[in-house]
């Protein structure tokens, strides 16, 4: 039997980076994947683990170098070779009038040329630029003023959207591509879902979460956002050939080179073809699947545009179309303050009825005091409101040729009369985060909202305990704290009065049945569900779902070792950069103070490490991929703001009352990783779509979670299953252009058996 011939490392970490980046290419530029997501990956971990025996056949622009690095201090400033210009605009009610004046502007500035445009969809993200020197990515960077930008360049190596060497071994040696960095509407509105499950204020839109995403310090977290990119045009570019001579060919020579570029353009001849095209554009884009505000407009011809010239902040050869944005006029009647359920109050406009996009308007948020005063919102105003694809209604403005006389400037703390609105205790104002907070933490509003978490399907799955429910068990003292439903008796529920005395609806013992069964489940479930139940600030349901199965129960959670180590590495590598003795900082120091310096240094990073590697032993942590990376520099699996904020909250009076009074409740929720007979589910990621006739979609969750699964709202390159049920919608169409495997739900409860039978 001949011998097996062994490849050469260094031409099998090639081999297979080429073979990432061609699969790459085929699913994201010709939406035609070869191989499954469950392939793909195998091809990934064989990469990661050949560079990590092999630390130097690591590159700079290999498919594992996309992970983010240490947070950085701050961002410095790069200098645009060629200044970032932005577009002046032309506005719907312009019409084709504007459009005619602006292409007779340009046709005089090269009098008797022929006029060739291209329309390319307005994409509403973060415009950056990419520079590449003899095809790698050596920095990037935002317009900023359009001389000077941040230096984001850790953060954009982390968007998988962005090559890190281009294609083509043919490519300039300098070459500046510039475009945009956007979230896609299904990324938001699951990073959206996730902020919220953490406590947190989440993004207004997706341009929002874009833009604060790559202002991010830790790359590491911006490696987990659902960020984009698409290239619309170049900067400097310098090499053996020009670039094409038109924006349609320099679009296809960005495709060929690696960038992902618009895949609806329209040449048009004139202001009356480029209307046509515009309002094209208009009836398909809401099927893009990311937030476009409108439709850029360019003079094809290169040499053209350069006769034609720009102006001091843009070109006089382009222009952005802007949509009439789907906005509506009411009266305000009202402003009230909703408190939250960690005190929080936040100021919703009451309106008058109006329709808007489908759905009738009545409230509104108005974000936060700073806001309501930024825009001179009063009651009574007339005042324009805006819905634009997730984006709630908000109120964006006022009409003030409508203002009535006797309106007045809104003051907040006058307004509440200095106390919160349910409790009457007094407010503070939060100076980090510019709101108002209730003090009381018994606050019946705060009550409600807690129990409402406490109950909704992430969590406990508490059916029927919602909104009338939640506050009248609150209004009528049988519940302080959430804990208290286990002491709920069904003569008690089944009379609960949801009405008023004059006019009385009670809960009944039907409805009070159903929800004493759902509790009584709720003794059974597990410790992820129970984490996230809890509310402790920072930990989201992903969060809660990666420490159970690193913990076997709460008190495990309560006094983990794991989760005093991430925060002792975090500690401990703001001392190493503090005291690494060639650091700027450092420079003026003595040469003695400089050795003992660098004693404590070495025994600071020897201390790094051996915590490092206790975490990476433990499955804790990941070791980097960056090349030189040692145990110091783990990746952990949750970080250390969630860390402290677990630790935090279990050793405060609240936590240690919780694990007292869930002991006398005989609740023990457990945690850990999945069994062996559940293995087979781990690393897998799953999509539910459609419904579910057999288990509730929590309870479907749950047990692909439980056994060391993950579940995605939305189809991506990473899914492995997509479950359908009768009335699946565009996640079924999805899975289908992507090639995922599509299972009913009889199917994947076949699958959890043969899974359990293998066991």
């Amino acid at each position: 039997m001949p011998e097996e011939k062994i490849e050469d490392p260094k031409l099998q970490a090639e081999r297979l980076r080429t073979e990432i980046e061609r699969h790459n290419r085929l699913y994201y530029d010709e939406a035609a994947p070869e191989i499954s997501d469950q392939d793909f990956d195998l091809l990934f971990r064989k990469l990661r683990d050949l560079e990590e025996k092999y630390p130097e056949l690591a590159t700079v622009d290999s498919p594992t170098q996309r992970v983010g690095g240490r947070p950085s201090q701050g961002f410095s400033q790069l200098r645009h070779a060629l200044p970032m210009l932005s577009l002046d605009n032309l506005f719907a009610k312009d019409g084709l009038d504007g459009l005619r004046k602006f292409v007779a502007s340009v046709a005089r500035a090269a009098p008797g040329e022929p006029m060739e445009w291209l329309v390319e969809p307005k994409v509403d993200g973060v415009a950056i630029s990419l520079r590449y020197e003899h095809g790698l990515l050596v920095s990037g960077a935002t317009r900023g003023d359009g001389e000077t930008g941040d230096d984001i360049t850790q953060n954009l190596k982390t968007v998988r959207a962005i090559p890190l060497r281009l294609r083509s071994s043919a490519s300039p040696s300098v070459l500046e591509v510039r475009g945009e960095v956007y979230m896609t509407s299904a990324g938001f509105a699951r990073l959206r879902d996730e902020i919220r499950s953490a406590g947190h204020e989440p993004f207004a839109n997706p341009r929002s979460a874009a833009a604060g995403s790559l202002k991010l310090l830790d790359s590491r977290v911006v490696a987990r956002r659902p960020l984009e990119f698409i290239a619309f045009g170049l900067g400097e570019v310098r090499g053996k050939n020009d670039p094409p001579s038109t924006q349609k060919g320099i679009l296809d020579w960005l495709k060929s080179l690696g960038q992902h570029t618009h895949r609806w353009t329209k040449i048009c001849h004139s202001a009356d073809e480029i209307l046509a095209a515009i309002d094209e554009l208009d009836a398909i884009r809401d099927g893009f699947g990311f937030e476009t505000d409108g439709a850029v407009i360019k003079l094809n011809d290169v040499e053209l545009r350069e006769r034609v010239g720009n102006n001091a902040r843009a070109p006089k050869w382009a222009r952005a179309w802007k949509y009439a944005a789907q906005k509506a006029t009411t009266r305000l009647r009202d402003i009230t303050v909703q408190v939250g359920r960690t005190g929080v109050l936040t100021p919703v406009a009451e309106l008058e009825p109006v329709f808007l996009r489908g759905s009738t308007i009545a409230r509104a948020t108005l974000h936060n005091e700073d806001e309501i005063q930024r825009k001179d919102i009063r009651i009574g105003d007339t005042v324009v409101i805006e819905k634009a694809g997730e984006v709630i209604p908000a109120v964006v403005g006022v009409v003030p040729e409508m203002r009535p006389a006797e309106t007045r400037p809104f003051d907040f703390l006058s307004h509440l009369g200095g106390r919160c609105p349910a409790c009457g205790s007094p407010v503070r104002r939060d100076p980090q985060f510019a709101v108002w907070v209730c003090e009381n933490p018994q606050c019946p509003a705060q009550k409600t909202r807690r129990l409402e978490y406490f109950a909704k399907r992430g969590a406990l799955d508490l059916d029927a305990l919602g909104g009338i429910v939640a506050d009248k068990l609150v209004e009528r003292g049988l519940v302080e704290e959430p804990l208290d439903v286990f002491q709920l008796k069904l003569d008690t529920l089944s009379t609960l009065n949801l009405g008023t005395e004059s006019e009385p609806r009670v809960f009944g013992q039907k409805n009070a049945r159903k929800l004493l069964d759902a509790i009584e489940r709720a003794r059974q479930l597990p410790l992820a569900r129970w984490l996230h139940a809890l509310a402790i600030p920072d930990i989201g349901e992903e969060t809660a779902h990666d420490l159970a199965r690193f913990h076997e129960s709460l008190d495990n959670v309560a006094s983990s070792r794991l989760l005093q180590d991430v925060v002792a590495l975090d500690r401990l590598r703001g001392q190493i950069e503090e005291t690494n003795p060639r650091a700027r900082r450092n420079r003026g120091i003595g040469e003695l103070e400089r050795q003992e310096l660098a004693e404590r240094h070495r025994k600071l990073a020897e201390e790094a490490r051996e915590i490092g590697g206790r975490l990476i032993a433990e499955g804790f942590a990941e070791r980097a991929k960056k090349k030189g990376a040692g145990d110091a520099d783990a990746v952990v699996k949750v970080g250390p703001v969630a860390a402290r904020a677990a630790l935090k909250w279990f050793s405060s009076d609240r936590g240690r009352e919780v694990l007292r009074r869930l002991g006398i409740l005989g609740i023990h929720p457990q945690g850990g990783a999945p069994s062996k007979a559940e293995d087979a589910f781990a690393g897998k990621t799953f999509v539910l779509t459609g419904s579910l006739e057999k288990m509730t979609r929590p309870e479907a969750q749950e047990l692909i979670r439980s056994r060391g699964g993950n579940v995605s709202g939305s189809v991506s390159r990473k899914t492995n299953y997509v479950v359908a049920g009768p009335g699946a919608g565009s996640k079924l169409a999805d899975a289908k252009q992507h090639g995922v495997k599509v299972i009913s739900e009889e199917q994947f409860l076949d699958f959890l058996d043969k899974k359990r039978s293998k066991g």
